[in-house]
């Protein structure tokens, strides 16, 4: 039975990665410029870097993706663009993408580019894997909070299309969705969404309740559970059930890590080919020792993830998170420096390895000078430190490891960056010219054809003629280059002579050619790349030519809200049109069908294949109350509601980010888009500049309200017997509080811990062009829906005074959450440099 196994695909955060990578049987390595990748921290490649990067991968038979998954600004669009078409023009196998305006113009502008739609897009349902593979993605990474089942049931929903899955298989967690995670910029300025991610889900938190206060805080906060590192999630690891994940609808395992080292690339990609391997032959079991050097390499724990069925119990570490290793046993007793530990595998340890010693209170750690002694069951060793008894040891190194690594790099498996096979033949002409063709095999069996012609005339022989013997013999000296001749037919060698430094020049134009072949078969053609640069610039040029699109005079207040009341009250105070959360809608309008025009419905951001059955009955019944306004959240699920309902009318909120005039033009159907909050000023106007000469969706922000952080299948909110009226909040080091809410699943949102606030910003944004205004009064009460909305309109009036502006920002700050922050308003998506 021929089992079909899916590609190995190896992170490379630098040359040295990239080797170890081939050398350990990838088949293809992912990898990031010095722009526009979601890992700016790592080493990644110049543009010279990337061309010897893709010679080198494809030489041997291995594909190279580059990740330009980061949002783009409007400044930027040019640059990314011209990017992509150096990508294309060296050949690189594909690109991954997350922002949807690249997205497109990508499509537009070179169709022949493979795209990959990254794990930073977000797609974890039918629509997301549907829009991704509408708008020309050749694969989707799907989020790692996935079922295998979610897995098959959007496969099977892609079966009209020429696309394909791939999953992540081992490495880190985020604790957060990918591409929803603002923790990071806005905590510190350093945004997850373009490659700076700080990681304060590794940081301490303590979980705190309290009684909601008329404005939907909480006050007087007390500590409920335990403290610590709650949001740190272990890390991922598929090894042991590898031969049930190969069985799933995906095309490539991913392993994480363009921040690790060479050799942790290499342990792990060597482990996971081994693996595979043996799947192929029927031959696998999990090996106690390949899964102690995969903790060693680095570990902070090992889960199966989601994917396997398993719960955020399962997935979270909340004990410690940094590199744990493998764990080794508890110490049973310690006394005059010695020390008996209990093991629970047979893992031999030798001199030379490193253990470390850890639970709450303590922390050690040593380098064995001397082969422990195994005695009674107990493993007896030496040490300066005197470890209380239960105290956990780990194997954190071990020196037959980086041994068995060094040769590994220093001779590669020949099974995965063996030589490239050549077969050619020779004809020695009447003139002395040697004319050749030949055929070179790489790993994957591609036969790829070649011609070449020697670079001398040969001679006729003066005494001794070549003998084909000779020259085999001469050619066949290809040490220190990736090629081996497996046969070479020669004819009318008879009669000619030629020094041993002709053919040596004959057999590097030989290896020449046969690289030469490989490389130009992943090439385009130079008038290709001409003709896309061209009509790239040509396009730039037009987005600053245009009529000015007609300025609308009022300005537009929505209100999003948790309830009928919190509706009521909004719309008796301003608002021009409310939002309910879809799941707190009642079954009856309950007064509210004289306004029905004005209510609309927020879709959540994540809403899993066991959701959209339910959505899709709820949408019957926002029809039948006359409804026809949705707020998404997430890419797809737009253009899955017109596609159910064409007369609805679809917007985007900011868990689907705009930061550029492409992403909103490719959401043509919208009634608006709004701006990512972590746009500054500057780059704001830049899109109103451009946007001007437009048509399409109206540009809206979020001008007040309670930013989210992040939104997780943790279920924290586990931790408290919440009673109404009272809230959650998650407490920092610096004693900043973060609201938390919880869906009824027990899916967990972390909210900002200041409140934002554009109401100083106001007129500046008004000049701007902009005029639809959100507040997202979520969660806090009818008094807050009111006064805020009322606040709010009357800021947007003309006749406003400087005095009542400051009085105004004043009682806002008196209602909010932690104060006010701007966001994004002053730092921008640019602010931060590696």
């Amino acid at each position: 039975m021929t089992i079909h196994l899916p590609l190995l695909l190896a992170p490379a955060g630098s040359p040295e990665a990239l080797i170890a990578a081939c050398a350990a049987g990838a088949d293809a390595v992912y990898l990031g410029g010095r722009e526009f990748g979601a890992r700016q921290f790592a080493s990644n490649f110049s543009d010279d870097e990337l061309k010897d990067a893709v010679r080198y991968a494809h030489l041997r038979g291995i594909e190279v993706y580059v990740t330009v998954n980061t949002l783009i600004t409007e400044q930027e669009m040019e640059r990314a663009l011209s990017y992509l078409l150096f990508l294309f023009s060296i050949g690189v196998d594909a690109v991954l993408i997350q922002d949807i305006g690249l997205l497109s113009y990508a499509r537009q502008f070179i169709p022949d580019l493979i795209l990959h739609a990254s794990t930073q897009m977000g797609v974890h349902n039918i629509p997301g894997a549907r829009y991704a593979a509408k708008n020309g993605c050749r694969r989707v990474v799907l989020a790692r909070e996935l079922t295998g089942e979610e897995i098959e049931e959007i496969s099977e929903a892609l079966s009209e299309y020429t696309v394909d899955l791939e999953e992540f298989a081992h490495g880190a967690l985020c604790y957060a969705y990918s591409g929803r995670c603002l923790l990071s910029s806005l905590v510190g300025g350093r945004s997850g969404n373009r490659g700076m991610c700080a990681q304060p889900c590794r940081k301490q938190y303590r979980m705190m309740e309290g009684p909601l206060d008329q404005y939907g805080r909480v006050n007087a906060a007390r500590e409920i559970g335990k403290s610590g590192y709650l949001l740190s999630t272990k890390d991922l690891s598929l090894y042991p059930f590898l031969d049930k994940i190969v069985k799933l609808p995906i095309a490539a395992l991913k392993i994480e890590g363009r921040m690790r080292s060479p050799a942790y690339v290499a342990t792990v990609t060597s482990i996971y080919r081994k693996a595979l391997d043996a799947i192929r032959t029927e031959s696998f079991h999990p090996d106690p020792e390949d899964i102690a050097d995969l903790s060693i390499a680095f570990s902070r724990g090992f889960t199966s993830g989601y994917i396997n069925g398993s719960d955020y119990s399962q997935v979270m570490g909340r004990d410690y998170p940094g590199n744990q290793g493998y764990y080794l046993g508890s110490v049973i007793s310690s006394d005059n420096r010695k020390i008996r530990v209990k093991p629970v595998s047979d893992i031999t340890l030798r001199q030379g390895d490193g253990l470390v010693f850890r639970n709450e209170h303590f922390m050690e750690g040593l380098v064995l000078r001397d082969d422990p002694v195994f005695r009674d069951g107990f493993i007896e060793l030496k040490a300066p430190f005197v470890p209380k008894a239960g105290v956990c040891c780990y194997i954190t190194g071990r020196r037959e490891l980086e041994r068995k690594i060094s040769a590994l790099l220093a001779q590669p498996d020949e099974r995965y960056a063996g030589s490239l096979t050549i077969s050619c033949s020779l004809l020695f002409s009447p003139e002395g010219i040697i004319f050749g063709n030949g055929v070179v095999y790489d790993r994957r069996e591609h036969a790829y054809q070649f011609e070449f012609i020697g670079p001398d005339i040969v001679e006729p022989a003066k005494t001794r003629s070549l003998t084909p013997d000779q020259i085999r013999k001469q050619l066949m000296k290809t040490g220190g280059t990736v090629f081996t001749f497996d046969d070479i037919k020669i004819s009318g060698e008879e009669g000619w002579f030629a020094p041993v430094r002709v053919l040596n020049r004959l057999r590097r134009e030989i290896l020449e050619a046969a690289e030469d072949i490989i490389i130009q078969s992943h090439l385009p053609k130079p008038e290709i790349v001409y003709n896309i640069r061209n009509v790239i610039g040509d396009h730039v040029s037009s987005d600053n030519n245009g009529n000015q699109k007609p300025a609308i005079e009022r300005s537009n207040l929505i209100v999003l809200v948790s309830s009928i009341p919190d509706a009521n009250t909004a719309l008796n105070h301003g608002a021009d049109r409310v939002y309910l959360d879809w799941q707190d809608f009642p079954d009856k309008m309950c007064g509210l069908s004289d306004h029905a025009r004005k209510i609309g419905i927020v879709v959540p951001g994540v809403i899993r294949q066991k959701d959209l059955a339910l959505f899709l009955t709820h949408l019957k019944k926002f029809a039948s109350f006359g409804i026809r306004h949705f707020l998404v959240d997430s890419v797809g699920i737009g253009e899955y509601i017109l596609e159910c309902n064409p007369d609805c009318s679809v917007s985007s909120y900011y868990g689907l980010p705009v930061t550029n005039t492409a992403s909103i033009t490719s959401c043509d159907r919208y009634e608006f888009c709004t701006l990512s909050p972590e746009l500054s000023e500057q780059e704001i106007s830049d899109i109103c500049q451009v946007y001007r000469k437009k048509t399409g969706p109206s540009i809206a922000l979020c001008c007040q309200g309670l930013i989210e952080a992040a939104v997780t299948e943790d279920h924290i909110c586990a931790y408290a017997h919440k009673q109404k009226g009272t809230g959650l909040v998650l407490q920092d080091e610096k004693e900043y509080s973060f609201p938390v809410w919880c869906e009824q699943s027990g899916r967990s949102h972390i909210m900002n811990s200041s409140e934002h606030s554009l109401i100083s910003e106001y007129p500046v944004l008004y000049q701007m062009g902009i005029r639809w205004f959100i507040i997202d009064a979520r969660g806090r009460g009818v008094t807050y829906s009111g006064e805020m909305t009322r606040l709010w309109r009357r800021r947007m009036m003309p006749d406003i005074s400087e005095e009542e502006v400051h009085q105004l920002r004043d009682t806002i700050i008196s209602m909010s959450w932690g104060g006010i922050t701007r966001s994004g308003y002053r730092r921008g998506l640019c602010s931060v440099k590696p």
